[in-house]
């Protein structure tokens, strides 16, 4: 294990509030890549995978590699996305991404790992994904507890739609009450829904449950990284 390495990483994570599994998967589009550094599978990485987490982390490469140079990446050049990393999507600078989209989520535990959303003012504010610049209807959720582990980790930022609608296999925010009061909700796969249940599925421990559709006000698409970044 290259603990230099790994201090370096979660001091960029903290900074840019990420979890291992989020800046995995921008990364590289896989959910081990720090993972394996973690456990010592990886003990010396790829430059052309620390040269993509390093723009995940907002960090310069060199830094992110040695521990040697500023912290800070270099000035963005129009044309290094095209020569870097050709064939790759490359990620749009932090300042194409306002940081405008509401968080909501908030931890309430329950049986079946509910949290709450706020019906007033927002939590905090994240980021916006090129894929949804101009949607309306978008809100974030910090997952709680790992109900829904290795799919979504304890912590892990997650995106959702108002509007898009969730069919079975989907994963959804599942809203229970409403009005002027703070709203009961779940992150759990979809099961199936009819006129009488919504039922849902969750990880850890393995197994599916019922809502009564009377009590549920809205399912709303959980959306994936292709949505967010117009994959």
């Amino acid at each position: 294990m290259n603990q230099e390495l790994l201090d370096r990483i979660d001091d960029r994570l903290r900074a840019r509030g990420l979890t291992d599994y989020r800046a995995s998967m921008l990364a590289a589009g896989r959910p081990e890549i720090i993972r394996n550094i973690r456990r010592g599978r990886s003990r010396n990485p790829r430059r052309d995978t620390l040269e993509k987490l390093a723009h995940v982390l907002d960090c310069s490469f060199e830094w992110l590699a040695t521990g040697r140079g500023p912290v800070a990446p270099p000035p963005e050049n129009p044309g290094d996305a095209e020569t870097a990393h050709s064939g790759d999507p490359a990620l749009p600078p932090r300042r194409g991404m306002p940081a405008d989209v509401p968080v909501l989520g908030t931890a309430a535990g329950s049986l079946q790992s509910a949290f709450q959303l706020h019906a007033g003012a927002p939590i905090d504010h994240v980021r916006r994904p090129p894929g949804v610049a101009t949607a309306v209807d978008i809100y974030a959720i910090y997952v709680v507890g790992d109900s829904m582990a290795p799919r979504f980790e304890d912590g892990e930022l997650v995106y959702v739609s108002g509007r898009r609608p969730a069919r079975a296999g989907d994963y959804v925010v599942v809203q229970v009450g409403g009005g002027d009061e703070d709203v009961e909700a779940y992150c759990k796969r979809l099961v199936r829904r009819d006129a009488e249940r919504v039922v849902l599925e969750q990880y850890n421990p393995a197994g599916t449950f019922e809502l009564p559709a009377a009590t549920v006000t809205a399912v709303h698409k959980v959306l994936t990284l292709n949505d967010l970044f117009g994959v």
